[in-house]
């Protein structure tokens, strides 16, 4: 490993000291990402970041560790960098080491046509996931501590008792914690709310944000806001999550537009219209599977609006 530009001693000194100037740091800065260091086990851009990483290493040594240095040798100082270099390499090369034989491998299942899809997981607990959905989890480490698995879009579950491992569902900062229950969660993509909806038994959620944490009873709903961060616990219908897994469309005081677009992936539709024509506007039912133009006609008309269709476009107009 040999520097491609030689560094003077004087300017190391002042580094380790950290009294160095920005331009010893922007020197130092080029010094080490010129660095002639191969490892075929990174790719180039993680072993630039590893060299970044190694570079903040030095220039963030604590002063503490400084201490005794005014009556050091500028030999000893740039030696003491050169080796503090060296470890630091070491120990960023050992833990992308590690990484790699630690890397996880997901078993992913996804909904992806514009039906429902019913599975079992390795513990025996049974998961429906809704169109547009995807459920994650590690194989090898699910009948471990805890069986963990990720969650996108909107699952029912109906979970295996086993008090010695809990069952953990994490969406976006969310994550629900259950032993043995049946519960709902919505978390599609770019909609305004995750939410939470106990069947029977008893969850336990947490936001990693603020580290808030409530339980839910039975037909208790949390609706969580992925803006503002804040929570609110709401009675709810535990009859309306069994309709959606028999294809009815659910819809829980939900945005109009967010109804609109579950509406138009489920019929393969498009939909275009004014934003400002659906704000502030939220739909509540349960819509039996039917022809599309009877669910967007029932959907529409409590907000008198309609629709046009025109060239395989669908219009939403005022009524």
């Amino acid at each position: 490993m040999e520097p491609n530009k030689h560094i003077p001693e004087d300017m190391l000194h002042r580094l380790y000291q950290g009294a160095g100037s920005k331009q010893d740091k922007e020197m130092i800065s080029r010094w080490m990402l010129s660095l002639d260091i191969s490892d075929n086990s990174m790719s180039e851009e993680t072993l630039q970041a590893a060299k970044a990483a190694m570079l903040d290493r030095i220039l963030d040594k604590p002063q503490e560790q400084r201490k005794g240095i005014k009556k050091m040798h500028l030999w000893k100082a740039a030696a003491a960098v050169v080796i503090l270099v060296l470890t630091s390499w070491w120990a960023l090369f050992n833990f992308n080491r590690h990484r790699q034989r630690a890397v996880m491998v997901y078993t992913t299942i996804a909904a992806t046509n514009k039906d429902m899809k019913h599975i079992q997981l390795p513990d025996g607990s049974e998961v429906w996931l809704n169109a547009r959905s995807r459920l994650e989890y590690v194989e090898d480490r699910f009948h471990k501590d805890a069986r963990y698995v990720r969650l996108t879009g909107e699952g029912y579950f109906e979970i295996a008792k086993d008090e010695a491992r809990p069952f953990i569902v994490t969406t976006d900062n969310i994550e629900t914690r259950v032993l043995g229950t049946s519960f709902n969660i919505e978390t599609y993509p770019g909609e305004a709310e995750i939410r939470i909806a106990l069947v029977s038994g008893q969850v336990g959620v947490r936001d990693h944000n603020n580290n808030g944490y409530t339980l839910l009873k039975p037909n208790e709903m949390l609706r969580y806001s992925r803006s503002n961060k804040n929570w609110a616990v709401m009675p709810f219908s535990a009859n309306r999550v069994h309709h959606w897994t028999n294809g009815h469309m659910i819809f829980e005081e939900l945005p109009l537009a967010d109804v609109l677009d579950r509406f138009a992936y489920r019929y393969g539709l498009t939909l275009q219209y004014d934003p400002a024509l659906v704000a502030h506007k939220n739909v509540t039912g349960d819509f039996s599977p039917d022809k599309w133009q009877a669910i967007l006609d029932n959907i529409l008309f409590i907000h008198q609006l309609t629709y046009t269709a025109k060239n395989g476009v669908i219009y939403i107009n005022k009524r």
